[in-house]
């Protein structure tokens, strides 16, 4: 058994060193069954939502100019019709592009993906909202400019990422969350009948409007052009050092202030964490690194699905001890053989530092990169590959030694419980700072972004799920952690716009830019409080993080209790203390 886990993941490695082969596009999230705009589904690039509903709407449509984009929200006000802005490959996990009802109006940005302006001496960069993060890095490079903080995928939009707050690792400057480094924002809204139903509204550097479109959870409009402040070209060092996780509760909240681009991946059932060491550095370093990292490269379908099935054996007879096996050698091979995708000079690493400049160390994701469908991006849900989920929250560097703390005495009571987390990296720690976006981050912190396995059936818990609900529900209730919004299920979202010191202020300037709501949904409005319908309870309900144990009396969050899905998968009514 061992063995043939041991083939199956030397088998990926071997896929993914020979991924210049290129890999087939994924599908465009929207489907139409009527002339392709009419009678449409929506779904993200992972196949489904987190409660597994199906986002209908009756048209969508692809505007490819600000003018076309006017017409199009001019039309559906007169109308009163709900609308949606849905990007080209839908990375966010929530329900954020889903219309409400059947009758509404999705708008694809996929061709607004035009860079408009770059200008070398003021150091801006404009485009329109369909441009990927990819051509932000490339275009900003041929100008000698420099994105200094991205994501780490570079398959996002820019409307999409700065939608749901996306950001980088740093606590210098002002910040890694992209959003921080938007000076002027262009957005079409719905308007009066006087002003033609819509009207381009234009943002800028202190008004104070752009502090709720800069995180706009796509309920303000649809933002047709972005503008960035740019930084010159820069280098990058990069180390990977691999230390016991003994010290890091202190070690995390000191880290981020040493180094500019640090984060951190920690495997807790190894007890160790991988620390990257990254400065900037002068352009006249010697070195011309690359980073293009592992995991999104693209695989071969059938490695894809062997790893599938095999995941799926292990869950089935509850094997930890091979998952235990697996990490440990996946790690072993990501950090001392493969460096993560770091190489010295774009073909092989030969040892640390990494150092070349930002535009090729900052973000990647060559899975997206050509046509050959015998490879793919591993999540692709056109292949029976990964399919997992992904909790992801914020703390307060004030409150993260606690939390780290609480954690590892998880991993004292059940030891191989974490091991689930080694075929995705185990627990990545990315720094962020505090943003003045009224839904952006509150308090420096750091983010933990957790990955896990998923099943195909919503009725069959994950080994050691319980564990994984405490971690997610610790953090929300115990220590007030805020949800990155694209990457979340509703568990996550319970009681988070009270988070927010400048929530009320978010809201005053939806009512404006929408009044009648065209923008809104249900799912929306319970997120940001104005409904109520958000905790779900069904049976298998805390499987998908729909309900959290306050739905029973004798589960209360504030008094340090906390979900436990146990033997008992049908509610959320079994619970756990934590001393």
């Amino acid at each position: 058994m061992a063995k043939m886990s041991i083939n199956i993941l030397i088998t990926i490695y071997v896929q993914f060193l020979i991924f210049t082969v290129g890999s087939s596009l994924p599908e465009d999230p929207i489907k139409c069954t009527i002339n392709n705009t009419m009678n449409c589904t929506i779904t993200n690039s992972y196949g489904t939502f987190p409660d597994r509903g199906v986002c209908r709407a009756a048209k969508a449509v692809y505007p490819k100019t600000e003018a076309e984009l006017l017409s199009i929200i001019a039309g559906a006000t007169k109308q009163k019709r709900k609308m949606k802005a849905a990007t080209r490959y839908s990375h966010s996990i929530p329900k954020l592009a889903c219309p409400e009802g059947d009758d509404g109006l999705l708008i694809s940005t996929k061709y607004l993906n035009r860079t408009l302006e770059v200008n070398a001496s003021s150091m801006t960069m404009t485009v329109e909202s369909g441009v990927s993060l990819r051509q932000v890095i490339e275009e900003a490079a041929k100008a000698g400019l420099a994105l200094p903080y991205s994501p780490y995928w570079w398959g996002l939009t820019v409307g999409g990422l700065m939608g749901t707050g996306s950001h980088g690792s740093s606590l210098w400057g002002v910040g890694s969350s992209v959003h921080d480094h938007v000076i002027h924002i262009r957005i079409v809204t719905p308007a009066t009948e006087k002003e033609g139903y819509a009207t381009i509204r234009t943002l800028k550097q202190g008004n104070s409007d752009i502090k709720a479109a800069r995180v706009s959870l796509g309920v303000l409009g649809v933002i047709s052009q972005v503008t960035f402040k740019l930084q010159p070209m820069f280098k990058r060092s990069i180390s990977f050092v691999v230390k016991n996780d003994r010290d890091l509760g202190k070690e995390a909240t000191k880290f981020g202030f040493q180094h500019e681009f640090a984060d951190m991946k920690w495997l807790p059932r190894d007890r160790h964490v991988v620390y990257r060491v990254d400065d900037r550095v002068s352009t006249n370093t010697s070195g011309n690194g690359l980073f293009d990292f592992f995991g999104l490269r693209a695989v071969g379908t059938d490695c894809l699905n062997a790893l599938r099935e095999k995941e799926e054996h292990q869950e089935s007879i509850g094997d930890a001890d091979e998952k235990c096996s697996n990490q440990w050698l996946i790690n072993v091979w990501m950090v001392w053989f493969l460096s993560y995708g770091l190489t010295n000079d774009g073909v092989k690493f030969s040892g640390y530092p990494v150092i070349g400049y930002q535009n090729h160390m900052q973000s990647s994701g060559t899975c997206l990169d050509s046509l050959n469908d015998n490879l793919t991006c591993p999540w692709d849900p056109r292949v029976n590959g990964l399919f997992f989920h992904q909790t992801t929250f914020s703390i307060s560097l004030t409150k993260v030694k606690s939390f780290i703390e609480d954690v590892q005495k998880l991993v004292d009571l059940e030891p191989k419980s974490l091991c689930v987390l080694g075929l995705y990296d185990g627990i990545l720690m990315r720094y962020v700072k505090a943003s003045t976006a009224y839904l952006g981050k509150q308090e420096d912190s750091i983010d933990f972004d957790i990955t896990y396995y998923r099943s195909k059936d919503p009725m069959v818990p994950r080994l050691y799920e319980d564990i994984l609900e405490e971690i997610e529900q610790m953090a929300m209730f115990k220590y007030g952690a805020l949800p990155h919004w694209g990457k979340n299920r509703n568990v996550a979202f319970q009681g988070a716009i009270r988070k927010y010191k400048s929530a009320g202020e978010f809201l005053k300037v939806k009512k404006k830019f929408d009044p009648l709501g065209l923008f809104s949904s249900e799912w929306s409005d319970q997120i940001l409080g104005l409904k109520t319908g958000l905790s779900i309870v069904k049976d298998g309900c805390a499987l998908e993080g729909l309900c959290i144990c306050s739905q029973d009396n004798h589960c209360a969050p504030n008094k340090g209790y906390f979900c436990r899905a146990g033997k008992v998968y049908k509610d959320a009514k079994v619970c756990v203390k934590i001393n």
